[in-house]
């Protein structure tokens, strides 16, 4: 019997568009091509990601880290500087809380158009022979997309969509536990109208991004215990397509830990040294297979 994990290298092996460029593609032609221009002038300026060079989702997910470390000084400067200074001309459409709350938007839209992606996705692939999970076998995948259900039977497998899948609630975003710099808002008779609203609005829009963006891994990983400590039960683990980066890691870890031999699917040299690196001195029997994607 065989545990298998997969990435998102599995969807790509296939033939999937499930890399960030895509879902900005899908983004475009939805109409948020000025969204997907304002997010990747983000990821620039605060995280200094250049999203043109992401190769792997577990890279998009760090980068989502940039909605937590935005810096609420920061926002509250550039929501005045891009405002209208004289109250009487001012209306809500260029108020400094307007300009803030343009954030939230991002943030939910994001989420939300991320969800429709994976609901509308084709994913029918053609198989091949490296991947044949028969009854008895387990899937877990790390992966939002049904292609193991829509192309295989099924029957007697056991599959965990550990972060969700369509028709479930999606995680998505980074382990990084968010540390809030929240400002406190006083409102009295002698506050300014145009400074407390726009400190609300950058309140809301550093909780959004906590609450939309933060995956406990840990806590994930709670729920999903018995998954994990069935492993030595399995002649072997395959691992197809994971980048084993930093929003891996800890469940890499927890294979480790069960796991004695390992079969590791790779198409990226670096996926292979940061499971090389999180491995460490382990002296169970590895594998490795180079991996392509269509």
């Amino acid at each position: 019997m065989t545990f298998y994990v997969l990435g998102n290298g599995f969807d790509l092996h296939y033939g999937l568009p499930t890399r960030y460029c895509d879902f900005k593609k899908y983004l475009i032609a939805n109409g948020y091509r000025e969204m997907v221009e304002k997010v990747d002038d983000l990821f620039w300026r605060f995280g200094h990601y250049s999203p043109k060079d992401i190769k792997e989702w577990s890279t998009f997910e760090d980068m989502l880290m940039v909605f937590n470390d935005l810096d609420p000084d920061e926002l509250y400067e550039e929501a005045f500087d891009n405002a209208e200074t004289d109250d009487d001309r001012a209306g809500y459409w260029d108020s400094p809380s307007w300009n803030v709350n343009f954030y939230n938007e991002y943030i939910k839209v994001l989420k939300g158009e991320f969800d429709n992606w994976i609901r509308e996705m084709n994913t029918e692939i053609i198989p091949d022979r490296y991947f044949n999970p028969v009854m008895g076998d387990a899937v877990l995948t790390f992966n939002y997309t049904t292609t193991v259900e829509d192309n295989f039977d099924t029957r007697g497998i056991q599959i965990t969509h550990i972060h969700g899948t369509k028709n479930q609630e999606i995680v998505l975003g980074h382990n990084d536990p968010p540390d809030l710099n929240l400002y406190n808002v006083i409102e009295d008779e002698d506050s300014d109208y145009r400074d407390t609203t726009t400190r609300n609005a950058i309140n809301d829009v550093l909780t959004q991004a906590s609450q939309n963006y933060y995956k406990d891994s840990v806590q994930i990983l709670r729920r999903n215990r018995r998954i994990f400590s069935q492993i030595p039960r399995f002649n072997k683990v395959v691992i197809m397509g994971l980048s084993c980066g930093s929003q891996d890691e800890i469940y890499v870890e927890e294979i480790i830990k069960y796991a004695s031999v390992i079969d590791f699917y790779y198409y990226g040299d670096d996926a292979k040294e940061n499971f090389d690196n999180i491995l460490g001195n382990s002296n169970m029997t590895v594998r490795y297979y180079k991996w392509y994607c269509s």
